[in-house]
């Protein structure tokens, strides 16, 4: 009915109830319980004569809120397109991930309707301070609670009510909103629970993970499940699986991972390999509609921050009853596939119980195939060697296709035991690394095509090709960077990767390789295979990681049916794909926004024990208020435009800034001499000093 009503207010003036019962043939009752869902999901409002029309009839935007670091918040509409500032009027006052309905005006709007509030809580500086009373005696004091939003993007103040006899002052706390801002008034707050010190860097983290709602406490209802599951893999589980206990299979992970998704194995074929890649069955554990499954659901995926991992599902079952440890039976989903020429010829899916025989490190392989020691047993050796040779027919079979290859370091902090930065490393992926990515990545297609092909309903990761608008955009920034190409409205992927193998060498090569993705569109969850632009692949899904995303075990369910051949039940499943994938896809934003605040708050952290010291960098970015200066390790900071030594203009076209009186020209791509000038660790801000080159 939801539907027709939509149509029916779609077409026309606006109109009542009465009329909508009419032309749908529903009683009054039923019309005002659907008008009120709309009206509560902001596809359909009520004019002030009290008849209804729908939101986009009534010129308005359904959008997102965030806010600008000067306290302006801004509308994002939910459908795609520029983001708006909004004007506050009346009492009602937004904040960070509000959806709200707004009535666009040029680059502004106005606030309509908040529909729903995008957070209950938040993480904070508690001050307690005493005070004298007024007109009071001497000594006569009260105490007044308040508190500072770690996330800087709250503009408001806050008041705190309730208990406050565990909290001491300057202590990070989580809050739960008692009452939201209205006109100049404050949020009023109750502390739920401490998160740590305000100095410590542990505490700032948990702070991050809860602003982006991955609560870092387990409730005890998952608890209380996670209590009742067994210490190890028992007899009864492995009853109709496959035994695949005695083929050699083993991990390869960071030396530091506790969870593993991933074992491999692998058996030279005449003329190709067949592939065994051996994933965690965590499905058979984690139970739809358990507190443990809602849980995960809510979660969408583990959070990765600098000293802090928040897992997706209880530690009993990601650090060990799932995780493929060495020496011990394990639960899995165990895919072969015969591979030839790099293409995968045949494949097999089955239910097994497996033994990894070793836990390798990246860093172990590595060192083994360049030549170094490594204690690795002579047949797991044999078998690596086997793997690297196939892994390198896949990467070339995939490069020829078109997929587009980043390549983008990504900074690994060295922490103390307090958990402060020491040490930044960005070193590039080895072949290890490499070998486990392109295995990981044949798994996926392949499941994915089989999904495709059965008509099984399903959650694929898909990625849509590049907006024309951006695309423009790219090539006019190539241009202003003498990189002179033409780039299609609809190009091949692997026109793009051409354009980062020709900025190999090229200064500005990590700036072009950031700004090529960022004209690109995001790849996300979707219950349609739409395929994947940026790896040239017309299938693609995450069946690999289980343990740590919700789209990996929702795929393993599905996958379960298929082999059981209730396609019946696969098929009443359907209807809730498109949920499922857009809240996958909406919990894997807020991981990755978290993920990038971690990194920024640890980084400048670290760089705040380097004022003074002087670093070669490269100009990453140019706007009007100054320069944006990366660093080798990673770090990124601001040459302010007010500490130049000239009066800069700004070329936004040419992204350049010209001194009016030295004729200077500072763009993308060149390196330049900064000193550590400056840092402010909770906000993840650097700020360099430029140092003038020697006459």
């Amino acid at each position: 009915m939801n539907e027709r009503l939509m149509e029916l207010l779609s077409k026309g003036l606006p109109k009542g109830t009465k009329e909508l019962s009419q032309l749908t043939g529903e009683s009054v009752r039923d019309v005002e319980a659907a008008l009120e869902t709309l009206i509560a999901e902001g596809e359909v409002v009520r004019t002030k004569k009290g008849r209804y029309t729908t939101a986009a009839g009534a010129g308005l935007v359904r959008a997102r809120v965030g806010f600008q670091r000067n306290g302006t918040p801004l509308a994002r509409p939910v459908d795609g397109g520029e983001s708006m500032q909004v004007e506050v009027s009346g009492a009602e006052r937004c904040m960070p991930d509000d959806l709200v309905l707004v009535r666009p005006a040029g680059l502004k709007c106005a606030l309509h309707t908040i529909l729903k509030r995008g957070r209950d809580g938040f993480a904070a500086f508690v001050r307690i301070e005493q005070r004298a009373k007024k007109g009071a005696h001497r000594g006569d004091v009260k105490q007044v609670a308040t508190a500072v939003p770690c996330d800087l993007r709250i503009p408001y103040d806050v008041v705190l009510t309730g208990d406050l006899s565990y909290v001491r002052n300057d202590q990070i706390a989580r809050l739960r909103i008692e009452k939201y801002p209205e006109y100049n008034r404050p949020i009023y707050a109750s502390v739920e629970r401490v998160l740590g010190g305000g100095s410590s860097m542990r505490a700032l983290m948990k702070a991050v993970a809860e602003d982006h709602d991955f609560t870092t406490e387990v409730s005890d209802a998952v608890a209380a499940e996670a209590n009742e599951m067994p210490a190890s893999v028992s007899a009864e589980d492995t009853a109709g699986r496959e035994d695949l206990r005695e083929l050699l299979t083993f991990t390869i992970d960071g030396a530091t991972a506790k969870d593993f998704d991933d074992a491999v194995s692998i058996e030279k074929l005449d003329g190709g390999w067949r592939l065994g890649v051996h994933i965690a069955d965590v499905s058979h554990y984690v139970r739809p509609r358990t507190a443990i499954d809602e849980d995960a659901l809510i979660r969408g995926t583990s959070l990765y921050l600098p000293g802090l991992t928040v897992p997706m599902l209880p530690e009993c079952l990601s650090n060990h009853l799932c995780s493929l440890m060495p020496d011990a039976d394990r639960l899995a989903m165990s895919l072969f596939m015969d591979i030839r020429d790099g293409a995968v010829t045949d494949h097999r899916l089955v239910e097994s119980v497996i033994h990894s025989h070793a836990r390798l490190t990246y860093q172990a392989v590595n060192r083994l195939w360049d030549g170094g020691d490594a204690d690795i047993a002579p047949e797991v050796q044999a078998a690596l060697a086997d793997m690297l040779e196939l892994s390198h027919v896949l990467r070339e079979k995939r490069k020829a296709r078109g997929a587009i290859d980043f390549e983008i370091d990504e900074p690994e902090f060295i922490l103390n035991d307090e958990g402060e930065p020491e040490d930044v490393l960005c070193e590039p992926r080895g072949e290890a690394e490499k070998m486990i990515e392109d295995f990981m990545l044949a798994a996926n297609e392949t499941v994915a095509a089989l999904a495709r092909n059965t008509e099984l309903p399903f959650i694929y990761r898909v990625h849509e090709d590049p907006d024309a608008d951006r695309l423009r955009q790219l090539e006019a920034f190539l241009s202003g960077l003498d990189m002179h190409v033409h780039i299609s409205a609809n190009p091949h992927p692997g026109k793009l990767q051409a354009i980062l193998e020709d900025a190999k060498d090229h200064p500005a090569r990590d700036v072009i390789r950031q700004y090529l993705l960022r004209a690109l569109k995001r790849a996300q969850y979707s219950e349609k295979p739409l395929g994947h632009f940026a790896m040239a692949m017309q299938d693609y899904c995450h069946f690999t990681s289980p343990i740590r995303r919700y789209p990996d075990l929702t795929v393993h369910r599905m996958l379960k049916l298929l082999l059981h051949g209730d396609m019946d039940k696969a098929q009443r499943m359907a209807k809730r794909m498109p949920e499922l994938a857009n809240e996958c896809s909406l919990r894997e934003n807020a991981a990755t926004l978290a993920e990038r605040q971690g990194d920024g708050i640890m980084m400048a952290a670290y760089m705040a024990k380097q004022v003074g010291r002087k670093f070669d960098g490269v100009i990453s970015g140019v706007t009007g208020w100054g320069l944006y200066v990366t660093l080798p390790n990673g770090a990124e900071g601001l040459v302010h435009i007010a500490g130049l030594d000239d009066f800069y203009v700004y070329d936004a076209e040419r992204s350049r800034l010209v001194g009016e009186a030295t004729g200077t020209v500072f763009k993308l791509g060149d390196r330049v001499r900064v000193r550590m000038e400056s840092a402010v660790v909770q906000a993840g801000e650097i700020n360099f000093e430029l140092v003038p080159p020697r006459q």
